[in-house]
């Protein structure tokens, strides 16, 4: 139970970091094309070459570091608060300080 909570509560998560990433380049700011210092020739040669690269139809692929995932079954997670849980064989969560303890020490 405990592995399934830790493995919803990464996946929620990594949603909310990726929901987040994608807010964060929509609200990207725009210069005044009356502050920009290149002339206007300049600006449409840079707006038509933009554009026929993002219609050429090659896409770079997205480079993105893997995130770590967990393996095997969970049964130790460390608490903000300093304690490191366990599940114990019949289900119950202990909790102690010592990152070595035992499951027979409660």
């Amino acid at each position: 139970m405990a592995a399934a909570i830790a493995s919803s509560l990464i996946r929620q998560r990594r949603q909310a970091r990726e929901l987040n990433s994608d807010k964060v380049a929509t609200n990207k700011r725009r210069t005044s094309p009356s502050k920009d210092p290149r002339s206007v020739c300049e600006r449409h040669i840079f707006s038509v070459f933009s554009k026929v690269r993002f219609c050429s139809g090659k896409k770079r692929p997205v480079r993105r570091k893997p995130e770590p995932q967990l393996k095997g079954i969970v049964t130790r997670l460390f608490s903000e608060q300093g304690f490191f849980l366990q599940m114990q064989p019949d289900g119950a969560i202990s909790g102690n300080k010592d990152e070595n303890s035992d499951y027979n020490n409660h």
